[in-house]
């Protein structure tokens, strides 16, 4: 089977080709250039270099594939990239899954896929470009929208935060938390997350649905903030949401302070996802500071 994917080089995109190519699928990576072509290739894929904007080229290479999968989600380019991938899976049974966020959800301490959407303004037009690709709009376009939690593992992720924001210019090293701490993240590991794109790709038959993608992991930040200063020796220190929406801008700050809690049900009853990585705050607690990382990598806003 083939999977035409975008993103690939991207901290999403680099863990679920790498999923599928040892599933055994055959994956044609959508390349911006020559270094991200060797490195798809390096990595197992057919990189093909064109812009998401050739709706020509983009739209055959959707017709000859099983599936395609955009975990380069934008603002900017969806619109396009939609209209050019749509012609080819039309009528068929051929998913097109993108992937959306658990942010889309806002605040709430049992969201799962059936909960009303209350997006935060930085991630409003992910909402709307999933509920446009749902709906009637897509003309038979079979479309599965995927909505992690916050992405971690590797070192890399939002949580890297909870890294490159150390302030050691004290006597002891300081780490400000997100907020007060009290609100919950619902988090999912890279890799798991990856497994579920693999799963979902690979179903028998698809519907217009979405997943959620969390663990059940229960975790605050404050729980959080401390497990990464633990390993660094250093000392929390909680903020006001104003301190933080100043330190982090208010468009981050409005979705790092969201109170999330979520149940991946759907995806567990239907495809028998499990998640089986490490607890961010493990991870955290066992050195996520000794990882080389972008703090921003994972991010779906």
């Amino acid at each position: 089977m083939s999977v035409l994917l975008t993103g690939a080089t991207g901290f999403i995109g680099q863990a679920v080709l790498t999923a599928l190519v040892a599933a055994g699928y055959r994956v044609t990576a959508l390349v911006d250039d020559q270094d991200d072509a060797d490195q798809v290739r390096a990595a197992g894929a057919d990189p093909f270099l064109a812009s998401e904007e050739d709706t020509r080229t983009i739209s055959e290479l959707a017709l000859e594939s099983d599936g395609v999968i955009h975990t380069a989600t934008s603002r900017a380019d969806d619109a396009d990239f939609i209209a050019a991938v749509m012609p080819g899976l039309l009528t068929s049974d051929k998913p097109f899954v993108y992937t959306s966020s658990l942010w889309t959800y806002g605040s709430g301490l049992d969201l799962t896929e059936e909960s009303p959407a209350a997006p935060p303004a930085a991630v409003a037009w992910m909402d709307e470009t999933a509920r446009r690709l749902l709906s009637d709009d897509s003309e038979g376009m079979r479309v599965v929208v995927v909505a992690p939690g916050i992405v971690y593992g590797h070192g890399q992720g939002i949580p890297r935060r909870f890294v490159d924001d150390l302030d050691r210019s004290g006597q002891e090293p300081v780490l400000p938390s997100i907020g007060d701490g009290s609100q919950h993240w619902a988090t999912v590991h890279i890799d798991d997350l990856a497994d579920l794109y693999v799963r979902i790709i690979g179903a028998e038959s698809h519907q217009n649905d979405v997943y959620i993608a969390a663990s059940e992991a229960d975790e605050t930040v404050a729980e959080l903030a401390a497990a990464a200063a633990s390993a660094a020796g250093a000392t929390v220190r909680a903020e006001s949401a104003e301190e933080t929406a100043e330190r982090l801008g208010a468009a981050l700050a409005g979705v790092l302070l969201l109170d999330q809690h979520a149940h991946a049900d759907r995806a567990r009853d239907r495809l028998g996802w499990r998640t089986t990585r490490p607890a961010l705050r493990d991870e955290l607690r066992a050195g996520y500071l000794d990882v080389p990382g972008d703090p921003l990598l994972g991010s779906p806003a």
